[in-house]
């Protein structure tokens, strides 16, 4: 997605570096399964959840202006306990396959849907809406046939209903395996088989009853599979039932996000801002809503809540790093540097702050603070083949073309399949190639500033005087299409040049500066590299 969610490297060997350099952090509320979020959840059947797919990892290395999604809020409670005969979570078992792992994630995944499935049908039968319970307990035994609390809840709806013999069918299908309570079921008074599981059904529930609660526990499910349409859904239904439900807005503006629809995601995050949510939650919440002006083009208030968060927690790493990327869209380029390098004090061990001022160094122009940045992440422990390939292009443009071959070699020992990267290291061995054959026929290399007048180039020698860059003057001031490659017009050799102009770089030395010299192309000044 272009403004929010995944975020993509650079294309390794590119010349120059656009200025969208950075991330936006999405702090995701609610894409967890790790209990109730907050102290007044309702009411949901106890028991641990199996272990569900990973939703796609935000990846080590950022760029251009995308969001990450950073960080997670506890989702409303578990579902139903693993009675005998429940979906039973694998053990995680590193000799699996690829195609196993994928067939085992498929599989936990579907034990998630039974259970918030079975957990939903509970609830409803709790509230006396035994339809809707049916409805959903159903949905959970079609996925996992032999789920003995789906049974139970099951057997419970249709007693309610009137429908004994159906009861009694559910309630056996709980112990099934154990002839000896079916075969007590089929002679005690239906009335005592109730009674039991009745007080089973107690004690797998806990406190109130909440149809928001579980509705929200539902959608996180989906949400986890992608299921983004049912995931919405059951936010919406969640919301029906409780308008004040913190929780159901905050996932629901997540998915809107996903799904790039900022519109809805703001009206999501604004609505919390009015149910007066936990203290703790309100930074991620103004994170949250500063991404979804950004989706929508509007900086400044996408800025005012950024800082916002920061202001209630001044430690808060992602803001300090979306409000760079706001900065960065507004040519902000030293508000961009200063909330970076706060969120590097404030971001201990990250690499993301590293790799974000480390890009704005080679797009600026400052490759040893770049470099510097660079080697820091590599200490860290990343081995990411966009940083050597990024590491790589510094020292290209730097012409340490060995220790840029190095780092493409790196690079692709990690990607060995990538094209671009293959193309850039190719690029540099011919270069080393052709330099080495000109240095053994005695040809020369310079760089050159073309300006139109005599005061301009006098302007340009003071600059280089006071120390400015030549590559970088080159590319700011020059007329000639050298400029683009910082006015470097690579070897050449006697005879090669215009007269003027090659009398007065042969007569220098390598890295001498010329006066200026007049040409019919112009004023120029000379210097030579090799």
């Amino acid at each position: 997605m272009s403004a929010v969610n995944q975020a993509r490297g650079i294309a390794p060997g590119c010349p120059a570096l656009k200025p969208a350099l950075c991330v936006l952090y999405l702090f995701v509320l609610g894409i967890t399964s790790a209990g109730a979020q907050t102290s007044s959840a309702g009411a949901q059947t106890s028991g641990e959840s199996p272990p569900r797919p990973e939703a796609p990892a935000t990846e080590a290395v950022q760029s251009g202006a995308e969001a990450v999604q950073s960080g997670a809020t506890p989702a409303p409670a578990a579902g139903p306990a693993l009675a005998p005969g429940a979906p039973a979570p694998a053990a995680p078992d590193t000799t699996l396959t690829p195609e196993q792992r994928q067939q085992a994630a498929v599989q936990e995944f579907l034990t998630a849907i039974a259970l918030a499935k079975n957990n939903l049908g509970a609830v409803y039968y709790a509230e006396g809406q035994y339809d809707s319970a049916r409805v959903h307990i159903e949905h959970a035994l079609e996925v996992a046939p032999g789920f003995a609390a789906a049974h139970l809840t099951l057997g419970l709806v249709h007693h309610a209903k009137g429908e004994m013999d159906a009861a009694l069918a559910a309630f056996k299908q709980t112990v099934e395996g154990d002839s000896v309570s079916v075969a007590r079921m089929s002679i005690v008074p239906t009335d005592t088989v109730y009674a039991w599981a009745r007080s089973q059904y107690d004690k797998l529930m806990e406190g109130t009853p909440d149809l928001a609660v579980a509705h929200t526990a539902m959608a996180i499910v989906y949400n986890q599979g992608g299921y983004l349409n049912e995931a919405v859904h059951h936010y919406l239904q969640a919301i029906e039932d409780d308008s004040s439900y913190v929780d159901a807005y905050t996932n629901l503006g997540k998915v809107y996000t996903d799904t790039e629809e900022y519109a809805q995601a703001a009206e999501a995050y604004e609505k919390v801002l009015t149910l007066s949510p936990p203290d703790d939650q309100l930074p991620r919440i103004h994170l949250n809503l500063g991404v979804s002006y950004m989706g929508l083009d509007r900086v400044d208030d996408a800025i005012r809540e950024w800082k916002r968060a920061v202001e209630l927690s001044p430690d808060y790493m992602d803001a300090y790093m979306n409000l760079g990327t706001a900065y960065q869209s507004k040519n902000m380029p030293d508000s961009t540097r200063a909330v970076w390098e706060r969120a590097l004090e404030v971001g201990g061990g990250s690499i993301v702050p590293r790799v974000a001022l480390g890009r704005l160094g080679l797009a600026e122009g400052r490759l040893s603070d770049a470099l510097g940045y660079y080697r820091e992440i590599l200490d860290l422990g990343a081995r990411d083949p966009r940083i050597y390939a990024e590491i790589a292009l510094i020292h290209e443009r730097r012409e340490d073309y060995e220790q840029a071959v190095v780092h493409y070699e790196q690079a692709l020992e990690l990607a060995p399949d990538t094209e671009q990267l293959k193309a850039a290291l190719n690029r540099v061995r011919r270069i080393v190639e052709e330099r080495a054959k000109a240095i053994e026929s005695n040809k020369i290399r310079v760089r050159q500033i073309v300006v139109v007048t005599r005061a301009e180039a006098d302007a340009v020698m003071e600059r280089l005087a006071a120390g400015a860059d030549f590559a970088e003057l080159a590319r700011e001031t020059s007329i000639d299409s050298s400029r683009d490659s910082g006015g470097d017009l690579g070897f050449f050799g006697p005879g090669e040049m215009i007269p003027e102009f090659e009398a007065a770089a042969l007569g220098l030395e390598v890295g001498e500066l010329s006066g200026v010299v007049e040409t019919a192309m112009g004023f120029h000044i000379i210097k030579r590299i090799e």
